[in-house]
């Protein structure tokens, strides 16, 4: 078994995919670690350059490679399986790295506090259409010694940048069926792995997220966003009910709350009133 499996999937990532690669073959670690990409039937030129890495590092480097296109949350489940390493780190294809101890220190940090098991840390946003980069800030809950617990992943916004992740293999094959259903799996992912300990937040940028037109977040609307956010919430609601009930429902009228806004603007009066209602359902 390999120490650290790094995790990428990727699709119509031609332009990026290779940055992403490179970054992960320059960490300098005292431990043993593999790529392993899911590379999801790109329309680009994209396998072609996965596959011609694979060739060259035929022992660092394992591949998925479905002959039809499976979908985010179909790739993310069955290429997340291949994933063996003692510590698992995340890296989606249009996204990179720029530290090369990321990996040696993140593990470092888990190897000596068995207490969590999730460790993440800043990144740099660049905006591919304005050309423009600026770090992601840190989170709002910096007074609690850069620590989170679930409570703090049930908030407006997610606040771990999947490029950032590393966390223990405590999940295994018995991942909870419901993560599968989410619009955000790699948020849900964060809550199932809380339920094994806590998350600690690292404040120096050790990666750089890409905002351009074809991320699968970055490049969607607000109102986009703000509706499968929604949606997240109100999925994951049945199994966190118990304890965070009160939580989820105030996140979720806030996203009401901001769609009935930005409606009533936009002179959307019907879609407004739809939001304004479920808003006051909560």
């Amino acid at each position: 078994m390999v120490d650290i499996s790094v995790w990428i999937t990727t699709y119509n990532h031609e332009e990026f995919i290779a940055q992403a690669i490179e970054s992960v073959l320059m960490q300098q670690t005292t431990f043993t670690y593999e790529l392993v990409i899911g590379e999801d039937c790109s329309t680009d030129g994209t396998r072609d350059i996965v596959l011609d890495y694979k060739a060259r590092y035929p022992n660092k480097i394992r591949l998925l490679l479905p002959e039809t296109n499976l979908g985010m949350v179909p790739m993310t489940k069955a290429s997340y399986a291949l994933c063996t390493g003692r510590y698992i780190s995340w890296l989606d294809g249009d996204d990179y790295w720029t530290d090369p101890h990321k990996l040696q220190q993140q593990v470092e940090f888990l190897e000596a506090h068995p207490t969590f098991s999730l460790c993440f840390h800043k990144v740099m946003l660049l905006n591919q259409t304005l050309g423009s980069e600026t770090d992601s800030g840190d989170p709002a809950y910096k007074e609690l010694d850069n620590t989170l617990a679930t409570k703090h992943l049930i908030y407006i916004y997610n606040p771990v940048y999947a490029l950032s992740v590393v966390h223990r293999n405590v999940l295994g094959d018995a991942l909870p069926d419901w993560l599968f259903t989410l619009p955000y799996p790699d948020w849900g992912f964060y809550l199932a792995l809380s339920q094994y300990g806590n998350a600690k937040y690292l404040p120096q940028p050790m990666g750089v997220y890409r905002i351009h037109k074809g991320g699968a977040y970055s490049g969607q609307t607000f109102n986009h966003n703000a509706s499968q956010i929604i949606k997240f919430f109100t999925l994951v609601k049945g199994p966190f009910q118990k304890e965070f009930g009160a939580e989820i429902d105030s996140v979720i009228r806030y996203y009401h709350s901001m769609l009935f806004k930005r409606n009533f603007k936009q002179f959307k009066l019907l879609e407004a009133a739809k939001h304004g209602i479920l808003r006051l359902l909560r």
